[in-house]
C-alpha cells in the first residue's frame, strides 16, 4: 500500500510541532534535564518536513540542502539533550560535525537523488547509532525504562533509513522522487511520527523516573552524609530481623558515636563538624560489605546492620571500623588536622524470642555507653544477649 506522501508530511509536521510545544512547556527553567534541547530538536524536525513538502515548488537549496541540514541538526540536538540528561558533555564541534558534513555533501549532490539518499542514510544513521550508544552506555546509571523507548525510537529510524539507502543503491531515483509514493517511502515516513512519539515519551518518562528517584532519596537519605536516615535505617533493621529469623541466620547491630563531638563543633565550628561526619560516613561505606546497611541514627550516632554475621564477626568489623576512623586524616574547614575517634556498641539478634528493633538498638546503646565509660575509642559487646 502506497500512501500520499504530502499527507504523511502534514501528519509529521502536526505531530512534531505538537510534541515540540508540549516538551517546551514542561521544560523547567534552569533544569538541566535535556528537555530544552529535545524541544529544539523536534522544532528542527518540524521545519525539515515543512521544507520537504515544498520539494519541486521552492528552491532546491531550501528543500534539499537546508531541509537535510535541519534534520541532521535535530539529531545533534537530540544527542546534546541526552548528554545533558546524563550530566556529561562532548566537544560541540564533534556533536555538530555531522551537520557540517551534511551541508557539504548535499550542496555537492543536489542533482543526484540516489546518491543523496545513500549519503543521508549513512550520516543520519551514524548520528542515531551514536545517540543509542550514549543512552546504552549509561543504562545502569539511568533509572527506569524510559531510556528504552528512546532506543526503540531511534532503532526504528535507523531501520527505515537503511531500507531507503539500500533501495537507492539498487534503483536510480528521479530528482523529485521524495514526493512520489512507494512502499519504502510510505514505511519510512510512517516510522517518523511513531519514532517522534516514542522519543518524546521516553524523555518525559526518563525525566519523571529521575524525579521519582530523587524524591525517594530525599525521603530515605540523610542530606548531610548521604546515608540512610533514621526512618529508613529503622525500616531496614525490621526487614533484616524478619529475614534473619525466617532463615535462621545470625544478625548483629553496631551503634557508633563520635567521641567528644561537641568539642569538635565548639572548637572548630559546625562546618568542620559536618566535614567530620561526612568523612566518617564515607569510611563506613568503604569498610562495610555490600549487604551491610549503614545509616545515620541522629546527630553524631550511626547504625550499621550486619546480616548473616555472629557476634565475633561483628566485633571484628567494629574494631576494623574503629581503627579505620582513628587513622583517617580529618581536616577542618581551615585546613587544620584533627584526631577523631568513635566508640562502638555491638548487639546480636537472639536466635529465639521476639526481639524487636528497639530492643536490639537499646542493647547496642548500652554497650556503647560502657565503651564511653571505659575510656572511649573502644568496642564493647552487649551483655544481655
Amino acid at each position: 500500500m502506497n500512501a500520499h506522501i504530502p499527507s504523511l508530511f502534514l501528519m509529521i509536521i502536526c505531530i512534531s510541532a505538537s510534541l515540540a510545544i508540549a516538551i517546551a512547556l514542561i521544560a523547567r527553567s534552569g533544569e538541566s534535564d535535556g528537555t530544552g534541547y529535545w524541544a529544539a530538536a523536534l522544532s528542527a524536525n518540524t521545519l525539515t518536513y515543512i521544507l520537504f513538502i515544498g520539494r519541486g515548488q521552492i528552491s532546491d537549496w531550501l528543500s534539499i540542502v537546508l531541509a537535510n541540514v535541519l534534520l541532521a541538526s535535530a539529531f545533534s540536538l537530540f544527542l546534546q539533550g541526552i548528554l545533558q540528561f546524563q550530566k556529561r558533555s562532548l566537544p560541540l564541534w564533534l556533536i555538530w560535525a555531522p551537520v557540517l558534513l551534511e551541508a557539504v555533501v548535499f550542496s555537492w549532490l543536489i542533482p543526484h537523488q540516489n546518491a543523496r539518499n545513500i549519503a543521508n542514510a549513512l550520516i543520519l544513521s551514524s548520528q542515531m547509532l551514536w545517540i543509542i550508544g550514549a543512552v546504552l552506555q549509561k543504562r545502569r546509571e539511568t533509572v527506569g525504562r524510559g531510556q528504552y523507548f528512546v532506543v526503540t525510537g531511534f532503532l526504528l529510524l535507523v531501520a527505515a533509513l537503511a531500507a531507503q539507502g539500500i533501495k537507492s543503491a539498487i534503483y536510480v531515483e528521479e530528482v523529485h522522487a521524495l514526493l512520489l509514493p512507494s512502499l519504502v517511502q510510505t514505511v519510512t515516513f510512517l516510522v517518523s511520527p511513531v519514532s517522534s512519539i516514542l522519543l518524546s515519551m521516553g524523555l518525559v518518562v526518563m525525566t519523571k523516573e529521575r524525579a521519582d528517584e530523587r524524591n525517594r532519596d530525599m525521603a530515605t537519605r540523610d542530606v548531610l552524609t548521604g546515608l540512610f536516615n533514621r526512618r529508613a535505617v529503622m525500616e531496614s533493621l525490621s526487614h533484616h530481623i524478619d529475614l534473619a529469623r525466617r532463615n535462621g541466620l545470625p544478625m548483629c547491630l553496631l551503634m557508633l558515636d563520635v567521641d567528644h563531638f561537641k568539642n569538635v563543633n565548639d572548637t572548630y565550628g559546625h562546618l568542620s563538624g559536618d566535614r567530620v561526619l561526612r568523612q566518617i560516613a564515607k569510611t563506613l561505606i568503604e569498610r562495610t560489605r555490600a549487604q551491610d546497611q549503614v545509616g545515620r541514627f541522629g546527630g553524631e550516632e550511626f547504625l550499621v546492620i550486619v546480616p548473616d554475621t555472629d557476634v565475633d564477626g561483628a566485633l571484628t568489623l567494629a574494631e576494623t571500623l574503629r581503627t579505620s576512623i582513628e587513622n583517617v586524616a580529618f581536616v577542618t574547614e581551615e585546613g587544620k588536622a584533627i584526631n577523631v575517634t568513635v566508640s562502638i556498641g555491638v548487639s546480636q539478634l537472639r536466635a529465639s524470642g521476639s526481639q524487636q528493633p528497639e530492643k536490639l538498638i537499646a542493647l547496642a546503646d548500652q554497650a556503647l555507653y560502657r565503651a564511653k565509660l571505659g575510656g572511649r575509642n573502644r568496642v564493647e559487646a552487649a551483655q544481655d544477649e
